[in-house]
Parts: structure tokens; sequence; C-alpha cells
């Protein structure tokens, strides 16, 4: 009885997670106080330890977290021709994504334009179609975005280009083993979005996809968050039969 409940109790667990979606692989870097938020790449190491996604178009994502903060990196490598507060990048987010149609209160999105410093924070549960159901709010006051042009020490290539960092305090959107997740670039000159996942269709420059199109962005390491809630119920199930396992013993002994 014992083996069978807890078979099932990881039958569970494994069926729960079995969902398939596009996916980016996050993993833990324990140097992300040494990022220099300038919007670049600016010395050969800085974003090494994340990890490495490619979308359509040459938009580079790397991402990593250190527990509490979630970092991205969005480097467009084939953009050259640049237009200062007109490009951007933009990276959105949902804990536990249960791919609504339309952004809801937990959905969140972050702008920096190219040139700045200072990002916009939207939040879904708007009920204008307008604003793309989202409503801008006050920056949490650790969240950093810059938006800048890459140089020399760039991974990619030493061709100048767009580039955008983010510092994402993990508070903001809430802890989970699992986020709905899209990033994308907006060139100006082409008037054009480039974006992750494959599978969404822009519309035009100010259009925020639905977050039933989003991808997932998940630490395979088990790493974010520091105890994930799968592994938490599925301990609390095994010890629950194992207590009623015993306890029935003790009653017929």
């Amino acid at each position: 009885m014992l083996k069978t409940g807890i078979s099932l109790c990881i039958l569970t667990i494994l069926v729960a997670n079995s969902a398939y979606a596009e996916q980016i692989l996050t993993t833990y870097r324990d140097d992300g106080n040494q990022t220099i938020f300038d919007g670049k790449w600016t010395f050969m190491q800085e974003w090494k330890r994340t990890s490495y996604n490619e979308a359509a178009g040459g938009l580079v994502i790397r991402t990593g977290h250190d527990y509490n903060n979630l970092y991205v990196l969005l480097d467009f490598i084939p953009q050259h021709k640049f237009s200062k507060y007109s490009d951007y990048g933009v990276v959105c987010m949902v804990a536990n994504p249960s791919k609504e149609s339309y952004p809801q209160k937990d959905d969140y999105c972050f702008i920096i334009t190219l040139g700045s410093k200072n990002p916009i924070t939207l939040q879904g549960g708007s009920s204008l179609g307008e604003n793309n159901y989202f409503t801008k709010i006050k920056n949490n006051s650790d969240l950093i975005a810059v938006g800048g042009i890459s140089d020399s020490n760039d991974h990619y290539s030493e061709i100048p280009h767009t580039s955008y960092e983010f510092k994402i305090p993990i508070e903001i959107v809430g802890r989970s083993d699992k986020y709905g997740f899209y990033a994308a670039v907006y060139d100006s000159n082409a008037n054009k979005v480039y974006s992750w996942s494959e599978n969404v269709t822009e519309k035009n420059f100010s259009y925020i996809p639905s977050p039933a199109n989003w991808g997932e962005l998940i630490s395979p390491d088990k790493s974010l968050p520091e105890f994930q809630w799968p592994l938490l119920v599925l301990l609390s199930a095994i010890f629950t039969v194992i207590y009623l396992t015993r306890r029935k013993q003790i009653s017929f002994n």
C-alpha cells in the first residue's frame, strides 16, 4: 500500500508537469552582482554564466537568476541602424502560466528604449483593448533596465548593434517553478518586431501578444525557486501516506 501510494503521488506530479510548450531553460548565476548595467556586453565574462537561446531573425536571449532576480540580455545582432528612444526591448512574464487569452493582473511586461535607463512596467488586467489590456504602473525600486549599443566586447559580433539588459526582481511576478515568458526587440527603421517564442506573430510594434502564445521559462536544475512547489507537494504527499499507513498498522496491533 505504501509503495502504491507513493507511486500515485509521483505519477500525479509528472502528469501535472508534462504539458509541452516552447521553453527557455534558465540557470543559476553566482556573478549577477558583477553585471554592469549599461545596455551592452561590457566585459567578456559578464553574461557567460547564463543560458543561451536564439530566436528567429538573429535575436540572442541570455537568462540567469540569483534566486531573487532574473537577469535578461536581449542581444540583437543584425540591427546596425539605430533610432534612440524609438528602438526598444521588452520582456514579459507571468508566474504559473494558465495561458489566458487576455493579460491578467499577474501578467507583467518590462520595456526599455534604446539610450534609456528608465524602464516602463506594464501590468495586465486592464479592460482597454487599445492598450493591449495592460496598464502602466510604478516601477519596482530594484528594477533595472538599460538599452544600449554593443561594442568590441560583445560575445557574438564586434559590429555595433542594439542590446538591452534587464534585472527583474522575482518579487514582482512571484516565485514559481515555471513562468510564461515573452521577449522581443523592435527595430524602428525596419518597423519590425523580432520575438520569442516562435509561434508569436506580431501585428505591429505596439502590440503585445496574448499570454496564451507566450513560451515558458523554467529552471531545469530546480534552482528557481530555491525550493519549488512541486517538490514540496510530493514530499508532503509521501509523508502523509507514510503517516496514514503506520497509523493503520498501529490500530491493527
